[in-house]
């Protein structure tokens, strides 16, 4: 399948984020809830992603699994938030389990950085309120429902094909990057503590995605992170200060959610542009304000360089050897066939 062209896959994908991103954004302005509406939209892509190409009760098992392990992250994390033993403790268990999770493929590991994002919010951000479990709780039902409807009309649903990486072969490979992983992780919620719970959030989130059990694809994603990011928050600065409405900022944001995942696989920085948009819009929601998203500006471009500045260093201690050749190979060009 050409990586490039618009197939029905690609349209049913697209149908299932616009659903399940939108449907908890407009309910919570409605309600005149923007925080949860925020939360409900992110959370809702978050279980969008975790999706498969399998049957019925395939797809709804990954789902439950991801959810599961999201909630047990969001609670264990604000349980620690107050205790800094227990906080650093488990954080380290959890993304060195992240860590050695990748050897497993793709659904342990995506269902373990959601685990991790998790922790990291409810272990930061400053105050949370009993009604925002609403919008989680339905968050996961909407996609059980949209995702199970999809099914009965069409059937399995392909996945955008993905690169093949160049994983670790042996034991000791998948421990020096699982002990790399968490590392980088650290230092990122360190940096992130000492300037305020939003920054933690982006640039520990930053580092536990780029972050690939292979250096090259590690490092392709760091650069295209950058150069995305940069993009979205231009957009987002660029509508809001155009802007002021509302019902405009869902209008766009509604128009980019069944977009984000047709690029994941082969367009990684237009992924991340558009992710970082709608996110960014989102967020602006709860302040309506220009002079607020124009001051995220600086301050996201700040967390991304800096999540990805700690995930380059995470990647050169994976993979020592491979760091250098991989790097050459993603600033010269393809490697030679010879």
């Amino acid at each position: 399948m050409n990586g490039s062209s618009i197939t029905s896959a690609h349209l049913r994908r697209g149908a299932l984020f616009l659903v399940n991103i939108g449907v908890p954004l407009i309910v919570g302005v409605w309600r005149g809830e923007p925080v949860a509406a925020l939360l409900g939209a992110v959370v809702g892509m978050l279980f969008s992603f975790a999706d498969n190409d399998g049957e019925l009760l395939s797809r709804l098992r990954l789902l439950v699994i991801d959810a599961a392990v999201l909630g047990v992250g969001g609670l264990v994390g604000w349980l620690c938030r107050d205790s800094a033993a227990a906080l650093w403790a488990v954080f380290v268990a959890i993304t060195l389990s992240v860590g050695m999770a990748a050897r497993s493929g793709r659904e342990p590991l995506l269902a373990g950085r959601h685990g991790a994002m998790a922790f990291t919010v409810a272990a930061t951000i400053p105050d949370f309120q009993t009604y925002q479990l609403w919008y989680l709780v339905g968050a996961f039902a909407l996609n059980a429902v949209s995702r199970t409807i999809d099914h009965l009309l069409a059937g399995p649903c392909p996945m955008q094909p993905a690169a093949q990486l160049q994983v670790p072969s042996a034991q000791a490979g998948w421990f020096r990057f699982a002990l790399a992983f968490s590392g980088a992780a650290v230092v990122a919620l360190w940096i992130g503590k000492t300037l305020d719970p939003v920054h933690t959030i982006w640039v520990v989130v930053t580092t536990i995605v780029v972050m690939q059990p292979d250096a090259r694809a590690s490092y392709r994603r760091i650069i295209e992170r950058v150069l995305g990011t940069f993009i979205g928050v231009i957009a987002a600065w660029f509508i809001t200060m155009l802007f002021h409405s509302a019902i405009v900022i869902c209008i766009v944001i509604i128009l980019v959610a069944p977009l984000i995942p047709h690029h994941l696989a082969q367009r990684y920085w237009l992924h991340t542009a558009l992710i970082a948009l709608m996110v960014l819009l989102a967020y602006d929601l709860t302040v309506l304000s220009a002079r607020g998203i124009a001051g995220l500006l600086t301050e996201r471009l700040e967390d991304i360089l800096l999540g990805c500045a700690i995930a380059l260093f995470g990647t050169a201690a994976a993979f020592p050897h491979e760091a250098v050749l991989g790097f050459d190979q993603l600033v010269g060009g393809p490697p030679s066939k010879e």
